[in-house]
């Protein structure tokens, strides 16, 4: 049974005060054995409700900024809808922490072909069809530039950050307490700016999970590069969707996990 609220019932669940994507809160900081109390500035996690067509959809925890490219970036790598034109308005409350979109699409299935795996029933996804390369110095020069432009991990410690690059340029930096969410924004800003991504390549600072590169296959990404480590599930769906898997890009060293055909060494 579909589930439908009201959006006055919804408020009156959300506790209401102000987000500000950081806040200062009293600590005790012990260095040995010496204690005293100081303000340490920590990451907001935001409570944001969405609504499609008068339906509730989801619940996000993210950090307050670029919203409606999350909201965007969730709707299309979801299935929701598959431009910014399916979009007839999109209003945030965010006093009440709610967002209410309207689409003109129907949610009708995609005709996607099923992808089946070890550890899983079935995975839908179309497989990405180019052979967009790039070098490993562009790798490594995109990875320093995503870890260091972020204030808000310099301030907090608190966030990741998702990039998308055409060739050594970023298209956008996006933060979030969540990684999905980061990613969602990404793809969010590239949707209402209508960005080809298929000549892309996205730069994560933390885990690659499955989740992250379904997102990824839905936008038809050819590379994703990380810091961190993937999944094994990442790593199985990225060499079956023919997405380029790089990860531990650390300093002048990474990991090739999947179709490495793209990366130029």
């Amino acid at each position: 049974m579909e589930s439908y609220i009201k959006t006055e019932e919804l408020k009156t669940q959300l506790i209401n005060y102000d987000y500000d994507k950081t806040i200062k809160i009293d600590v005790v900081k012990i260095d040995n054995q010496n204690a005293k109390e100081e303000k340490e500035i920590i990451i907001s996690e935001y409570p944001l409700s969405l609504i499609l067509n008068g339906k509730y959809l989801n619940t996000f925890l993210c950090t307050p900024d670029k919203i409606e490219e999350l909201i965007v970036g969730f709707l299309a790598t979801k299935g929701y809808i598959s431009n910014k034109n399916d979009i007839e308005s999109i209003i945030i409350d965010e006093k009440s922490k709610v967002v209410e979109v309207i689409s003109n699409k129907s949610n009708t299935n995609l005709n996607l072909e099923k992808i089946f795996l070890n550890d899983l029933d079935f995975i839908e996804c179309n497989s990405v069809k180019n052979s967009f390369e790039i070098d490993i110095n562009t790798i490594y020069n995109s990875m320093h530039m995503n870890l260091t432009s972020s204030q808000l991990f310099k301030d907090t410690g608190g966030v990741h950050s998702v990039a998308l690059f055409d060739g050594c340029d970023p298209v956008v930096i996006c933060e979030d307490v969540a990684r999905h969410n980061a990613m969602e924004k990404v793809i969010g800003y590239g949707v209402l700016n209508d960005v080809n991504f298929e000549d892309k390549f996205i730069v994560v600072s933390g885990r690659i999970s499955l989740e992250m590169m379904q997102k990824a296959c839905k936008m038809q990404i050819p590379i994703v590069v990380s810091k961190s480590a993937p999944t094994n599930l990442s790593v199985e769906l990225a060499r079956k969707l023919n997405i380029t898997l790089v990860g531990f890009v650390r300093g002048r060293r990474m990991n090739i996990y999947a179709n490495g055909y793209r990366i130029k060494y």
